[in-house]
Protein backbone atom coordinates (compact mmCIF):
# COMPACT_ATOMS: atom_id res chain seq x y z
CA UNK A 1 0.00 0.00 0.00
CA UNK A 2 1.35 3.30 -0.96
CA UNK A 3 2.12 5.61 1.64
CA UNK A 4 2.59 3.44 4.54
CA UNK A 5 6.06 4.20 6.34
CA UNK A 6 8.18 0.25 6.23
CA UNK A 7 7.95 -0.95 9.52
CA UNK A 8 4.20 -0.51 9.59
CA UNK A 9 4.04 -2.11 6.08
CA UNK A 10 6.40 -4.99 7.31
CA UNK A 11 4.18 -4.99 10.64
CA UNK A 12 0.40 -5.01 8.25
CA UNK A 13 1.99 -8.19 5.84
CA UNK A 14 2.87 -10.40 8.72
CA UNK A 15 -0.44 -9.66 10.31
CA UNK A 16 -2.17 -10.80 7.26
CA UNK A 17 0.13 -14.17 7.04
CA UNK A 18 -0.62 -14.88 10.90
CA UNK A 19 -4.84 -14.29 9.71
CA UNK A 20 -4.08 -16.64 6.41
CA UNK A 21 -2.38 -19.31 8.53
CA UNK A 22 -5.12 -19.36 11.25
CA UNK A 23 -7.79 -18.96 8.82
CA UNK A 24 -6.59 -22.34 6.65
CA UNK A 25 -5.28 -24.34 9.19
CA UNK A 26 -7.32 -23.50 12.80
CA UNK A 27 -9.07 -26.59 13.78
CA UNK A 28 -12.54 -26.02 14.23
CA UNK A 29 -12.77 -28.04 17.39
CA UNK A 30 -16.41 -29.07 17.81
CA UNK A 31 -17.42 -27.50 14.96
CA UNK A 32 -18.95 -24.60 17.12
CA UNK A 33 -16.55 -22.07 16.92
CA UNK A 34 -18.08 -18.86 16.12
CA UNK A 35 -14.77 -16.89 16.60
CA UNK A 36 -13.04 -18.97 13.62
CA UNK A 37 -15.34 -18.28 11.29
CA UNK A 38 -15.34 -14.57 11.95
CA UNK A 39 -11.45 -14.24 11.54
CA UNK A 40 -11.95 -16.46 8.45
CA UNK A 41 -14.19 -13.43 6.97
CA UNK A 42 -12.02 -10.53 8.68
CA UNK A 43 -9.33 -12.49 7.28
CA UNK A 44 -10.61 -11.39 3.38
CA UNK A 45 -11.83 -8.23 3.97
CA UNK A 46 -8.99 -7.13 5.37
CA UNK A 47 -6.29 -8.93 2.14
CA UNK A 48 -9.80 -10.28 -0.71
CA UNK A 49 -7.10 -10.84 -3.06
CA UNK A 50 -6.07 -13.88 -1.90
CA UNK A 51 -8.39 -17.02 -1.53
CA UNK A 52 -8.97 -18.06 2.05
CA UNK A 53 -10.17 -21.70 2.11
CA UNK A 54 -13.47 -21.47 4.65
CA UNK A 55 -12.78 -24.84 6.03
CA UNK A 56 -9.74 -26.47 7.62
CA UNK A 57 -7.06 -28.68 5.37
CA UNK A 58 -5.39 -31.78 6.12
CA UNK A 59 -2.84 -30.58 7.85
CA UNK A 60 -4.61 -28.46 10.59
CA UNK A 61 -2.45 -26.49 13.51
CA UNK A 62 -1.81 -28.08 16.72
CA UNK A 63 -3.27 -26.50 19.60
CA UNK A 64 -0.04 -25.33 20.71
CA UNK A 65 1.14 -23.48 17.35
CA UNK A 66 -2.49 -22.32 17.00
CA UNK A 67 -2.08 -20.45 20.55
CA UNK A 68 1.19 -19.17 19.44
CA UNK A 69 0.11 -17.93 16.27
CA UNK A 70 -2.77 -16.28 17.91
CA UNK A 71 -0.65 -14.38 20.41
CA UNK A 72 1.70 -12.70 17.81
CA UNK A 73 -1.44 -11.75 15.42
CA UNK A 74 -2.71 -9.99 19.05
CA UNK A 75 0.99 -8.23 19.67
CA UNK A 76 0.68 -7.23 15.47
CA UNK A 77 -2.57 -5.40 16.24
CA UNK A 78 -1.18 -3.70 19.07
CA UNK A 79 2.06 -2.58 17.35
CA UNK A 80 -0.44 -1.79 14.51
CA UNK A 81 -2.99 0.08 16.80
CA UNK A 82 0.26 2.49 18.42
CA UNK A 83 1.08 3.34 14.07
CA UNK A 84 -1.88 5.87 13.97
CA UNK A 85 -2.80 7.92 11.04
CA UNK A 86 0.01 5.24 9.28
CA UNK A 87 -1.93 2.04 10.10
CA UNK A 88 -3.56 1.05 7.37
CA UNK A 89 -6.45 -0.61 9.51
CA UNK A 90 -9.56 1.34 10.96
CA UNK A 91 -10.56 1.20 14.22
CA UNK A 92 -13.08 -0.48 13.89
CA UNK A 93 -11.60 -3.52 12.55
CA UNK A 94 -9.06 -3.30 14.68
CA UNK A 95 -11.46 -3.77 17.47
CA UNK A 96 -13.69 -6.22 15.90
CA UNK A 97 -10.08 -8.38 15.20
CA UNK A 98 -8.65 -8.04 18.68
CA UNK A 99 -12.01 -9.15 20.26
CA UNK A 100 -11.97 -12.26 17.75
CA UNK A 101 -8.41 -12.99 18.37
CA UNK A 102 -9.55 -13.04 21.86
CA UNK A 103 -12.14 -15.25 21.74
CA UNK A 104 -10.65 -17.89 19.52
CA UNK A 105 -7.78 -17.87 22.01
CA UNK A 106 -9.89 -18.31 25.05
CA UNK A 107 -11.40 -21.38 22.73
CA UNK A 108 -8.43 -22.87 21.58
CA UNK A 109 -7.23 -22.66 25.17
CA UNK A 110 -10.16 -24.43 27.11
CA UNK A 111 -9.85 -27.22 24.00
CA UNK A 112 -6.25 -27.71 25.26
CA UNK A 113 -7.26 -28.22 28.92
CA UNK A 114 -10.07 -30.43 27.78
CA UNK A 115 -7.04 -32.79 26.18
CA UNK A 116 -4.73 -32.36 29.13
CA UNK A 117 -7.82 -33.83 31.54
CA UNK A 118 -6.42 -36.71 30.80
CA UNK A 119 -3.51 -36.47 32.36
CA UNK A 120 -5.22 -35.95 35.74
CA UNK A 121 -5.34 -39.51 36.83
CA UNK A 122 -3.53 -41.87 38.98
CA UNK A 123 -1.16 -41.01 41.33
CA UNK A 124 -0.97 -37.24 41.85
CA UNK A 125 1.59 -36.25 44.18
CA UNK A 126 2.07 -33.28 46.28
CA UNK A 127 5.29 -31.88 46.93
CA UNK A 128 6.01 -29.68 50.39
CA UNK A 129 9.20 -28.88 51.22
CA UNK A 130 7.86 -29.04 55.59
CA UNK A 131 7.09 -32.69 54.52
CA UNK A 132 10.17 -34.52 53.07
CA UNK A 133 11.82 -35.73 56.03
CA UNK A 134 14.65 -33.19 55.64
CA UNK A 135 15.40 -34.20 51.99
CA UNK A 136 15.47 -32.24 48.89
CA UNK A 137 12.09 -31.93 47.77
CA UNK A 138 13.55 -32.00 44.10
CA UNK A 139 14.91 -35.67 45.24
CA UNK A 140 11.13 -36.78 45.99
CA UNK A 141 9.89 -35.38 42.88
CA UNK A 142 12.13 -37.36 40.91
CA UNK A 143 11.69 -40.23 42.96
CA UNK A 144 7.53 -39.97 42.73
CA UNK A 145 8.01 -39.66 38.75
CA UNK A 146 9.93 -42.42 38.55
CA UNK A 147 7.49 -44.92 40.40
CA UNK A 148 5.05 -43.57 38.66
CA UNK A 149 2.92 -40.16 39.43
CA UNK A 150 1.15 -38.41 36.82
CA UNK A 151 0.94 -35.12 38.40
CA UNK A 152 2.88 -33.19 40.88
CA UNK A 153 1.82 -30.08 42.60
CA UNK A 154 4.32 -27.96 44.48
CA UNK A 155 2.69 -26.29 47.47
CA UNK A 156 5.36 -24.53 49.39
CA UNK A 157 3.21 -22.51 52.12
CA UNK A 158 6.00 -20.91 54.43
CA UNK A 159 8.75 -19.54 51.99
CA UNK A 160 8.62 -16.18 49.76
CA UNK A 161 7.90 -17.18 46.18
CA UNK A 162 11.35 -15.50 45.11
CA UNK A 163 12.84 -18.35 47.31
CA UNK A 164 10.41 -21.05 45.63
CA UNK A 165 10.99 -19.75 42.01
CA UNK A 166 13.95 -21.76 41.36
CA UNK A 167 12.39 -25.23 43.10
CA UNK A 168 9.44 -24.89 40.43
CA UNK A 169 11.41 -23.91 38.04
CA UNK A 170 13.10 -27.32 38.34
CA UNK A 171 10.19 -29.70 38.96
CA UNK A 172 8.64 -27.40 35.65
CA UNK A 173 11.53 -29.43 33.72
CA UNK A 174 11.54 -32.78 35.44
CA UNK A 175 7.72 -32.81 34.46
CA UNK A 176 8.59 -31.78 30.85
CA UNK A 177 10.99 -34.30 30.28
CA UNK A 178 8.71 -37.09 31.97
CA UNK A 179 5.67 -36.08 30.14
CA UNK A 180 4.05 -35.09 34.05
CA UNK A 181 1.56 -32.67 34.29
CA UNK A 182 2.92 -29.89 37.18
CA UNK A 183 0.63 -27.78 39.22
CA UNK A 184 1.44 -24.47 41.42
CA UNK A 185 -0.60 -24.20 44.56
CA UNK A 186 -1.90 -20.97 45.46
CA UNK A 187 0.36 -18.66 43.32
CA UNK A 188 -0.98 -17.77 39.57
CA UNK A 189 1.77 -15.55 39.03
CA UNK A 190 4.46 -17.98 39.94
CA UNK A 191 2.47 -20.99 37.59
CA UNK A 192 2.52 -18.46 34.85
CA UNK A 193 6.09 -17.54 35.42
CA UNK A 194 7.53 -21.35 34.55
CA UNK A 195 5.11 -22.14 32.68
CA UNK A 196 3.28 -24.94 34.82
CA UNK A 197 0.72 -27.11 33.62
CA UNK A 198 -2.15 -25.45 35.52
CA UNK A 199 -2.33 -24.33 39.33
CA UNK A 200 -4.46 -25.16 42.20
CA UNK A 201 -6.51 -22.68 44.41
CA UNK A 202 -8.91 -23.07 47.58
CA UNK A 203 -12.03 -22.18 48.52
CA UNK A 204 -10.62 -18.51 49.83
CA UNK A 205 -7.74 -17.87 47.52
CA UNK A 206 -7.98 -16.15 43.66
CA UNK A 207 -11.24 -17.01 42.17
CA UNK A 208 -11.46 -19.07 39.03
CA UNK A 209 -11.98 -16.19 36.11
CA UNK A 210 -9.57 -13.69 38.00
CA UNK A 211 -6.89 -16.82 37.55
CA UNK A 212 -7.15 -17.09 34.58
CA UNK A 213 -6.21 -13.71 33.76
CA UNK A 214 -3.18 -14.25 35.35
CA UNK A 215 -2.53 -18.11 33.16
CA UNK A 216 -2.17 -19.09 30.30
CA UNK A 217 -5.36 -20.22 28.37
CA UNK A 218 -3.84 -23.64 28.18
CA UNK A 219 -3.16 -23.92 31.68
CA UNK A 220 -5.74 -26.29 33.63
CA UNK A 221 -6.81 -25.01 37.28
CA UNK A 222 -8.01 -27.58 39.63
CA UNK A 223 -9.89 -26.24 43.36
CA UNK A 224 -10.58 -27.67 46.70
CA UNK A 225 -13.43 -28.72 47.92
CA UNK A 226 -14.79 -30.16 51.09
CA UNK A 227 -18.80 -30.34 50.28
CA UNK A 228 -20.82 -31.50 47.79
CA UNK A 229 -22.17 -28.15 47.28
CA UNK A 230 -18.21 -26.13 46.83
CA UNK A 231 -18.01 -29.21 44.04
CA UNK A 232 -20.91 -27.72 42.50
CA UNK A 233 -19.71 -24.05 42.65
CA UNK A 234 -16.32 -24.96 41.27
CA UNK A 235 -17.69 -26.26 38.06
CA UNK A 236 -19.92 -23.28 37.76
CA UNK A 237 -16.67 -21.17 38.35
CA UNK A 238 -15.20 -23.07 35.31
CA UNK A 239 -12.72 -25.59 37.15
CA UNK A 240 -11.31 -27.88 35.05
CA UNK A 241 -10.93 -30.46 37.71
CA UNK A 242 -12.32 -31.10 41.60
CA UNK A 243 -10.31 -32.40 44.86
CA UNK A 244 -12.27 -33.49 47.30
CA UNK A 245 -11.04 -34.54 50.54
CA UNK A 246 -10.34 -34.97 52.79
CA UNK A 247 -11.34 -38.57 52.68
CA UNK A 248 -9.70 -40.62 55.77
CA UNK A 249 -7.80 -39.19 58.91
CA UNK A 250 -4.61 -37.13 57.73
CA UNK A 251 -1.86 -35.38 59.78
CA UNK A 252 -0.21 -33.54 56.67
CA UNK A 253 -2.41 -30.76 56.33
CA UNK A 254 -5.43 -29.54 59.34
CA UNK A 255 -8.63 -29.21 57.70
CA UNK A 256 -10.48 -28.29 60.97
CA UNK A 257 -13.19 -30.93 60.21
CA UNK A 258 -13.86 -34.89 60.05
CA UNK A 259 -13.18 -36.64 56.93
CA UNK A 260 -15.63 -37.35 54.40
CA UNK A 261 -15.39 -41.24 54.18
CA UNK A 262 -16.12 -43.13 51.03
CA UNK A 263 -20.16 -42.57 50.57
CA UNK A 264 -19.44 -38.46 50.19
CA UNK A 265 -17.11 -39.57 47.69
CA UNK A 266 -19.79 -41.17 45.38
CA UNK A 267 -21.76 -38.81 45.97
CA UNK A 268 -18.54 -36.31 44.44
CA UNK A 269 -18.18 -38.63 41.70
CA UNK A 270 -21.99 -38.50 40.40
CA UNK A 271 -22.13 -34.24 40.17
CA UNK A 272 -18.77 -33.64 39.26
CA UNK A 273 -18.61 -33.85 35.18
CA UNK A 274 -14.30 -33.10 35.47
CA UNK A 275 -11.31 -35.16 36.74
CA UNK A 276 -12.13 -35.60 40.63
CA UNK A 277 -9.36 -35.84 42.87
CA UNK A 278 -9.71 -37.56 45.77
CA UNK A 279 -7.05 -36.45 48.93
CA UNK A 280 -6.56 -36.76 52.61
CA UNK A 281 -5.16 -39.72 54.61
CA UNK A 282 -4.58 -42.28 51.59
CA UNK A 283 -2.00 -44.61 51.20
CA UNK A 284 -1.77 -48.09 49.10
CA UNK A 285 -3.50 -50.19 51.87
CA UNK A 286 -6.64 -47.79 51.87
CA UNK A 287 -6.98 -47.06 48.06
CA UNK A 288 -9.16 -49.54 46.51
CA UNK A 289 -12.25 -48.10 47.54
CA UNK A 290 -11.42 -44.78 46.58
CA UNK A 291 -10.70 -45.86 43.42
CA UNK A 292 -13.61 -47.96 43.25
CA UNK A 293 -15.79 -45.07 44.18
CA UNK A 294 -14.85 -43.09 40.81
CA UNK A 295 -11.59 -40.89 42.03
CA UNK A 296 -9.91 -40.24 38.77
CA UNK A 297 -6.47 -39.18 40.55
CA UNK A 298 -5.64 -40.12 44.02
CA UNK A 299 -3.24 -36.89 45.34
CA UNK A 300 -0.95 -38.08 48.35
CA UNK A 301 2.12 -35.92 50.24
CA UNK A 302 3.13 -37.34 53.05
CA UNK A 303 2.61 -41.54 52.03
CA UNK A 304 5.33 -40.46 49.42
CA UNK A 305 7.03 -37.67 50.69
CA UNK A 306 8.11 -39.30 53.94
CA UNK A 307 8.96 -42.81 52.83
CA UNK A 308 11.87 -44.40 53.49
CA UNK A 309 12.17 -44.91 49.50
CA UNK A 310 9.60 -42.24 47.68
CA UNK A 311 10.30 -44.19 44.42
CA UNK A 312 9.24 -47.50 45.81
CA UNK A 313 6.00 -45.99 47.87
CA UNK A 314 4.55 -44.63 44.53
CA UNK A 315 5.67 -47.02 42.55
CA UNK A 316 3.29 -49.38 45.36
CA UNK A 317 0.44 -46.92 45.11
CA UNK A 318 0.56 -47.06 41.68
CA UNK A 319 0.37 -50.30 41.78
CA UNK A 320 -2.62 -50.49 43.93
CA UNK A 321 -4.42 -47.66 42.11
CA UNK A 322 -4.26 -50.18 39.13
CA UNK A 323 -5.57 -53.29 41.06
CA UNK A 324 -8.24 -51.57 42.29
CA UNK A 325 -9.28 -50.59 38.19
CA UNK A 326 -7.73 -47.26 38.12
CA UNK A 327 -6.05 -45.65 35.43
CA UNK A 328 -2.68 -44.45 35.79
Amino acid sequence: MTGINSPTDACYKALISCLQTLADGCPSLDGRTPSLHRLRNLAMVLHPVTTIEMAPSSTDLSLSHTLTLISTAQGLVGVLWEAGPGNPVSAEMMRVLSETLSSLGSAIGAAWRRKQADQIRGLYVIIDPQVTGGRDPLDIATGAVRGGARMLQLRDKLRDKGQTLPLAMALQQLCQVNDVLLIINDHADLAAAVGSGGLHVGQTDLPVAQARRVLGPQQVIGRSNHEIEELIDSQKMGADHMAFGSIYQTGTKTVGRPPQGIEPLRRAREVTHVPLVAIGGINADNVAPVVEAGADAICVTAAVGLAPDPEAAASRLVAAIKAAGGRI
